[in-house]
């Protein structure tokens, strides 16, 4: 369980979730601020609509919008994501790691993030270091 401080009323309350933000009486007031933002926006004219016509800022076509988050055309979605996957930091994991899939028990994944965390440590880097260490002890 983690310790959050309220930010609409300022108590403290136990969550779950080391991202919560709001105690139990403020989740719905929080939910009540959320509809007013949106329903604001879409007065404002600011929101973009599934189904609308917008340019693409890196290619200067059109294309339709089939998703809330979109921002640009498919095609250039296609490009971005090859560039990504082609970056010098994915070649590298690829040529010198491989992955491992590992299970914990529910309620854990939480706990060993904010453990690795709290020691500057990345999971990855935690796990390969307890390792190390079971087998400096266990031969």
């Amino acid at each position: 369980m983690f310790i959050h401080t309220c930010e609409i009323c300022g108590n403290e309350f136990e969550s779950r979730s080391n991202r919560a933000k709001y105690c139990e009486n403020c989740r719905d007031k929080a939910q009540v601020l959320r509809n007013k933002a949106y329903i604001e926006k879409k007065k404002s004219g600011t929101s973009i609509t599934i189904g609308s016509e917008q340019i693409c800022p890196i290619c200067g076509n059109t294309y339709t919008v089939t998703a809330g988050s979109q921002k640009c055309c498919k095609d250039c979605q296609k490009k971005q994501t090859a560039l990504r996957k082609k970056s010098p930091d994915a070649k590298y994991l690829k040529e010198k790691y491989e992955s491992l899939r590992i299970y914990i028990p529910n309620g854990e994944r939480d706990a060993i993030k904010t453990y690795a965390q709290n020691q500057g440590l990345s999971v990855n880097k935690l796990f390969l270091i307890a390792l190390d260490e079971y087998k400096k002890n266990h031969g």
